[in-house]
């Protein structure tokens, strides 16, 4: 089968597609026909080996994905042969076909698109882990959303607007601040703007009762000092680096900073899974949700993708299709 087959770390983008054997599923397993993978930035960083875990090489990568079940072993009886499902997974997902432990599957309603889904287990997942179970976002509260136009921010737009949140969705571009607004976000702010504090002080005088933030960097005291008392603080990621926040701030304001990490709340609590994918997959059924890629690659072109997505070139959701 056509797999991305990592055989040594380095750039994402120079995968190249391998032919790999495929292996029938064991007792407790089920196998899948892959029908997209979503793609974040935990994937790139396992396949550049600079992960906190190293998996051992060889590999496939890809983590959060969406197929038809082929085939299930003896012991399996939470899914069968034709399910649609949503699945989390360390690796094994950038291939034509892969087998997956069966409890870590989520069968969906056959009416949601499974390109829609691939980002169920990454992105959205993480966005609800976050803003609902963590920052426990309020009706009318006022989220600020940094790199609000890339896959991680657009998702966590979604889903603080279905939370009922004010959104302030920070971005760099033109362009990419009206795909903000046009995407439901309540106000675009440019953060390359050194006076950018200034536009948000303007929007929320009191500050802001929660930062979502996957990008760190240089942006991240100033949304510190952005935020109102008893504020939340999410640590999603650092794109742009890992920066030191001076922790007088957090007394001063009374404010909680907090790590969202879902591939390891998942595997180190497994009942937070059934809950998260559940508010997701009953969102996406009312249309709170616009679960839709926004581009879609192939195997092929997978290289691009992360390219795309390290480069901070890509808007939106994006998903690999095997």
């Amino acid at each position: 089968m056509r797999a991305l087959h990592v055989t040594e770390f380095g750039d994402p983008s120079a995968l190249k597609v391998s032919e790999i054997d495929e292996r029938d599923p064991g007792a407790s397993e089920v196998k899948v026909a892959v029908k997209g993978v979503g793609v974040g930035y935990f994937d790139g960083l396992l396949i550049k080996g600079e992960y906190q875990i190293k998996p051992p090489l060889p590999f496939v990568p890809g983590s959060s994905i969406a197929g038809v079940v082929e085939s299930v072993g003896d012991k399996v009886e939470n899914v069968k042969p034709g399910d649609h499902i949503a699945a989390f997974a360390f690796m094994g997902g950038l291939a034509e076909k892969a087998v997956l432990p069966a409890n870590s599957v989520v069968v969906l309603p056959d009416s949601i698109p499974l390109n829609d889904a691939a980002n169920f287990f990454i992105s959205y997942a993480t966005a609800v882990l976050g803003l609902q179970q963590l920052a426990h976002t309020k009706e009318n509260e006022t989220v600020m959303i940094l790199g609000a136009s890339g896959s991680t921010g657009t998702t966590a737009l979604e889903v603080a607007k279905a939370m009922g949140a004010k959104v302030i969705a920070c971005a760099s571009t033109e362009e990419k601040r009206q795909a903000c607004l046009d995407n439901g976000a309540d106000h675009a702010v440019d953060y390359t703007d050194p006076e950018w504090r200034k536009q948000v002080k303007a929007i929320a005088p009191a500050g802001v009762d929660v930062v979502y933030d996957p990008i760190g960097g240089q942006w991240a005291e100033p949304a510190v000092r952005s935020m109102a008392p008893g504020g939340r603080y999410l640590v999603v990621g650092f794109v742009a680096g890992i920066e030191s926040i001076p922790l007088n701030l957090l007394l001063l304001k009374r404010c909680a900073l907090m790590g969202v990490n879902w591939g390891g709340e998942a595997m180190a609590n497994p009942a937070i899974v059934p809950p998260v994918m559940g508010q997701i997959i009953e969102w996406s059924l009312q249309g709170k949700l616009k679960s839709g890629a926004d581009k879609v690659y192939s195997l092929e072109t997978a290289g691009q993708a992360f390219a795309d997505l390290f480069e901070r070139q890509s808007r939106g959701k994006i998903v690999i299709a095997p």
